[in-house]
């Protein structure tokens, strides 16, 4: 008998201990149970969709990301904003409209910028309506084009000098596939002197990126011109004219703080046919305090020289008036009044010669 109560009342403890540790499982489990519907409660309220739909929702927002960067900048709303719907108008404007604030917004493609996970597209940004206006100097060029020259200028008051930069030189034409360019610089009407550019070897595109000085009075600058000669050097050292800008100074406000840079286009130099009787070019000189002129011949072309005669000295080709408006007109009169509105000054021009009578 004793041995018999003592298994029962065992066997009651242990049924009582089973129940508790039955008891104890089911509630813990039960919690765990509760936390995690809670969680998915409060991240995923959205209606489940079949996850292929979803991949491949992303995967077309992404090849549509694709085809678009190129010509705008994705406009994107971080997840801390995704509060908040963003709905199409008509006229493509964007409005905000309130709504749960745990729901995951649906519209606009998902970003697949690593960075930003989470984010969400809601439209684009055209770049180009923030673009500075594209220098198109160095890529749109006239037809029959045979270069461009760029330089800079500036005046120093003080000092009276002027600083010309040579920049660079795009699209030559050479007579040969290859090109060695230099640069000669004049200011008019001086046409003796000169400042040269080094020469720059085997491009068509030559960049110089030299500083030249002119000396001249702040009196007689605006009735200067700068004058740009570009040769081409062939093997045997032949210097060949590409080209030449003639820029005149009158029209330009020139000082210290104004520096100009300009393009302009070559031209090639027009050189007028031979007169009749041939040309001649002088160039003159008047100094009012000594009440001196003085005439310096240059150059002649075109003379018509006849084959009877057995040496030039001994035969009058041509002659050619120039002086005020009493004795002459045209051309040799412009050529004397800028010699006396220049004193002290070579004034040099061409002039047709007449037949002699």
């Amino acid at each position: 008998m004793p041995e018999q109560a003592v298994a029962v009342a065992g066997g009651i403890i242990g049924g009582i201990l089973l129940f508790v540790l039955l008891g104890i499982t089911a509630y813990l489990l039960w919690k765990k149970f509760c936390r995690l519907f809670s969680y998915e409660k409060l991240i995923n309220p959205v209606k489940t969709t079949n996850a292929n739909a979803i991949f491949q929702d992303q995967a077309n927002s992404e090849i549509h990301l694709k085809s678009t960067r190129s010509r705008s900048v994705p406009f994107i709303i971080p997840p801390t904003l995704h509060g908040r719907d963003w709905i199409h108008l008509t006229n493509e404007e964007q409005v905000q409209q309130d709504r749960d604030p745990f729901m995951t917004p649906q519209s606009g493609p998902r970003s697949s910028f690593h960075s930003l996970a989470g984010a969400y597209v809601v439209g684009t940004i055209n770049p180009d309506l923030y673009k500075f206006p594209e220098d198109k100097s160095e890529t749109e060029f006239p037809d029959g084009s045979i270069g461009r020259l760029w330089f800079s200028i500036e005046y120093e008051q003080e000092s009276e000098r002027l600083l010309v930069s040579l920049i660079k030189v795009r699209k030559l034409q050479p007579p040969a596939d290859s090109c060695s360019s230099f640069v000669k610089i004049y200011l008019l009407p001086d046409e003796r002197s000169y400042l040269q550019s080094k020469t720059k070897r085997k491009t068509l595109n030559p960049q110089f990126d030299e500083n030249f000085v002119f000396q001249v009075s702040s009196k007689m600058l605006l009735q200067r011109t700068l004058k740009f000669l570009v040769y081409h050097v062939d093997k045997q050292k032949k210097h060949h004219l590409l080209g030449q800008v003639i820029f005149p100074l009158k029209n330009e406000a020139l000082t210290e703080d104004n520096k100009l840079v300009i393009w302009r286009d070559l031209e090639k130099e027009i050189l007028e046919p031979p007169s009749e009787h041939g040309d001649i070019q002088f160039s003159l000189s008047y100094n009012d305090y000594l009440g001196r002129l003085t005439v310096v011949v240059l150059r002649a072309r075109g003379l018509k020289l006849q084959e009877e005669s057995p040496a030039v000295e001994t035969l009058l080709l041509g002659r050619v008036v120039v002086g005020p408006f009493m004795y002459t007109r045209g051309r040799e009169l412009e050529h004397w009044n800028e010699m006396m509105s220049k004193p002290k000054e070579l004034v040099k021009r061409w002039h047709a010669l007449c037949h002699s009578t």
